[in-house]
């Protein structure tokens, strides 16, 4: 069980991403922060765009990715904070450098939506035997097929003991209501039989909790404690410690609507006797004497139901019948 909770009902990702905007002072901050919070694990974004981005293609996202830049022994110290609180870390790490580098601090590899067909850095993955969690936003069935495809014959184990989840995305920032197509996580729990989670890049958390009502294993949200920060996009869809740990809570009452109980009748429902004060029986409408016919006329279904009496069900069955005694009217029919 690589990807169950401890404590809360579903494994929670607080993604800090580069929320720090390069800044490993933020940095620090909001791996603490998120560390601190009820989140299962913390999860970074590990790069560097020289091995990311052609500059000669796309100087505009090569500059981009350059300013939100970390050193290894900056990654290193936000993994030994984790550690510190006893959370787990993981990284979306998106070089095969920087993943021989850090491998001994990361606990789960995270394969973003942009890498799902990036088989160079998922082969590296791996060969480091530890669990992988993978996004597939802008995939269709057919290319995440082809994925777990290759993940199964470099390590089948990992489809085995389940190493794997899937997270359903959509890779717009934020994403609108309108688009997060939320029953896919259905269609790739059918189709693959791994943990399914959901990964979120909408406003608020409204999103997140239907999504744990469908049944995601897992939820990655984003983390930040600037949240109206306009300087960089994910501040918007992230939300801070306090967001983190409340809506972790409210799932706990949500659990409870979830549960699956063997049998339709509650223990609420047999406490307060309601089989036997919301059902009806079969009574003498007016009074009946031995031999006479059943008829619309002279039997009626009333509350309660009585153990010994007939069930509304009976109503006609009893029609046309002859009574075997007398009643009295509003006398329990046997």
């Amino acid at each position: 069980m690589y990807f169950k909770s401890t404590k809360n009902p579903c494994f929670f990702i607080a993604e800090v991403g580069s929320n720090h905007e390069g800044n490993f002072n933020k940095a620090k901050k909001l791996v603490e922060e998120a560390a601190k919070s009820n989140a299962d694990l913390v999860k970074i974004q590990i790069y560097s765009a020289k091995n990311m981005v052609n500059k000669n293609f796309d100087r505009k996202r090569f500059k981009h990715f350059t300013k939100l830049e970390l050193t290894i022994e900056n990654y290193i110290e936000l993994a030994k904070i984790c550690k510190k609180f006893k959370k787990k870390f993981s990284a979306s790490i998106w070089d095969i450098e920087s993943i021989n580098k850090l491998n001994k601090y990361i606990d789960i590899y995270k394969i973003g939506s942009g890498d799902l067909d990036n088989f160079q850095i998922i082969k590296e993955i791996l060969k480091t035997k530890k669990p992988i969690i993978i996004s597939c936003g802008l995939a269709n069935i057919n290319e995440i097929q082809k994925t777990i495809n290759f993940i199964k014959r470099n390590d089948k184990n990992y489809l085995i003991k389940k190493k794997v989840a899937i997270l359903h995305c959509n890779t717009a920032y934020p994403t609108p209501f309108n688009d997060v197509n939320l029953k896919n996580m259905t269609l790739l729990k059918n189709k693959f039989n791994l943990d399914i989670g959901y990964s979120d890049h909408t406003i608020g958390s409204e999103v997140i909790k239907i999504a744990f009502c469908l049944g995601a294993k897992l939820i990655e949200k984003h983390f930040s404690n600037t949240l109206k920060s306009i300087s960089f996009r994910d501040h918007q869809i992230s939300l801070n410690r306090k967001g983190v740990n409340k809506y972790l809570n409210e799932l706990n009452k949500y659990k409870d609507l979830l549960n699956f109980k063997k049998g339709m009748l509650t223990k609420s429902e047999i406490s307060q006797k309601n089989r036997y004060s919301f059902r009806r029986s079969v009574y003498a409408k007016s009074k009946i004497l031995k031999g006479q016919i059943f008829s619309h006329k002279n039997i009626i279904c009333l509350r309660p139901l009585r153990k010994i009496g007939k069930p509304a069900s009976s109503f006609f069955d009893l029609i046309g019948k002859k009574s075997k005694k007398n009643y009295k009217s509003l006398d329990l029919i046997k």
